[in-house]
């Protein structure tokens, strides 16, 4: 007898079913290994961005710390010219106004530099890989020059941003002894009467002229010299006299001209609205008239006399070796500094600035106090320091923070 199964096709079904959960099962591992796959590249041009914008941190690290290194001789000779030009004006500036000039110079000469460097940098056979500098701002704070600036990786459509800023700090401007520690110490030089140097190779109408020419930018007279007319408006003139000056007329608006003589030196007139002028007498100097002057130096080896008004104004400055006689008003600005090593007469005094007299002082005082003064302290307030003392910077180390931006 024969048996017949009828399973009507679960056989089939159960095949089938056991077949669709493989497949399935194995699309899923395919597509996380894809997707794991992906996620490792994505991870790489994100790691390789980092790395190349620590690149353009690196570089650019290293342009600041050129310029920085680059620009110090300059600074410390340009600083040098401002204090030499000081002391010759007889101007007292503390240490801190020179420390501010340093980080003002250093700032402004490191942006220049930095100008000029290159900003972002292409991978040579590496398509759409890069870096790039941004946002970069030098500024100062106190006494630290700060340097901010971003840095951009890319590498395809990935993009890492780093953020850094740069400190660096100047510590100290001072004077040294020769190049070494700093010398608490100070020695102070009166006028030599040597700041404005003897001509040399002019032409022939310019030695000892019967009158001063305007085609003789300098002038040499060897001996005494007596010029009778106005000298109204000379400008960028240099006049040199071995022996004694005369000027008879007025010499108004006089400006950027110097005038050294050997003896003495008279001014028959007045000399008003000088600017720019430096006198250089080591005799006597006797004006006629009134005595004006603006951002000029005036330096008298024996006594000084004005029949008129004496006016000290906008960082002038005045000395005079022996006594001094104003007929009118002595007025000094509060920028401009006058020093008498003897007596000081004067019919009435404004004094704003300073003011630094060795003898007595006559005269109505309507403002200010004029300050007495031993031969010490007229050495100090009056002369200059010592040509041996050399400025000292020390310039900081450059300190980096950085921050990540991903």
């Amino acid at each position: 007898m024969r048996h017949f199964k009828n399973e009507k096709g679960y056989a089939l079904v159960t095949v089938l079913l056991i077949m669709v959960v493989f497949m399935v099962i194995s699309l899923s591992f395919m597509s996380q290994s894809f997707t794991s796959v992906k996620q490792n590249k994505v991870v790489e041009k994100n790691n390789q961005s980092v790395a190349l914008a620590e690149m353009g941190v690196s570089f650019y690290q290293l342009a600041v710390r050129n310029a920085y290194l680059s620009n110090q001789e300059n600074i410390v000779s340009r600083v040098k010219e401002m204090m030499a030009a000081d002391r010759r004006n007889r101007i007292e500036k503390s240490q801190d106004y020179y420390t501010g000039r340093v980080v003002s110079l250093m700032t402004q000469a490191m942006r220049t530099s930095l100008e000029s460097e290159q900003t972002s940098l292409t991978i040579e056979d590496r398509e759409n890989t890069s870096y790039s500098i941004q946002a970069v701002n030098i500024s100062s704070q106190g006494n630290d020059i700060i340097i901010s600036f971003t840095s951009l990786g890319t590498q395809e459509n990935e993009t890492s941003t780093l953020s850094a800023e740069m400190t660096i700090p100047i510590k100290d401007v001072g004077l040294t002894e020769g190049g070494g520690e700093s010398d608490t110490s100070t020695t102070y030089s009166l006028p030599d009467f040597t700041h404005i140097k003897k001509p040399s190779d002019l032409a022939g109408k310019c030695k000892n002229p019967p009158l001063i020419y305007d085609s003789c930018s300098e002038i040499l007279v060897d001996g005494s010299a007596s010029f009778s007319q106005n000298h109204n408006q000379l400008e960028n003139k240099l006049i040199y006299t071995t022996g004694a000056l005369q000027l008879t007329g007025n010499a108004n608006n006089m400006s950027h001209t110097q005038i050294h003589t050997e003896g003495s030196m008279s001014l028959g007139k007045n000399m008003n609205g000088a600017e720019d002028i430096f006198l250089e007498v080591k005799g006597a100097l006797s004006v006629g008239g009134q005595l004006r002057m603006d951002r000029s130096n005036v330096q008298v080896g024996g006594s000084m006399s004005v029949d008129g008004h004496l006016e000290v104004e906008d960082q002038s400055f005045v000395y005079v070796g022996g006594s001094a006689g104003i007929s009118k008003h002595l007025s000094i600005s509060a920028n401009s500094k006058m020093c008498v090593g003897g007596d000081l007469n004067a019919d009435q005094l404004d004094i704003d600035g300073k003011l630094y007299v060795k003898g007595s002082v006559n005269g109505k005082i309507k403002s200010g106090e004029p300050v007495k003064v031993n031969q010490t302290d007229f050495e100090k307030y009056c002369g200059t320091l010592d040509s041996s003392k050399d400025l000292s910077i020390k310039w900081g180390e450059i300190k980096n923070n950085i921050e990540y931006s991903y």
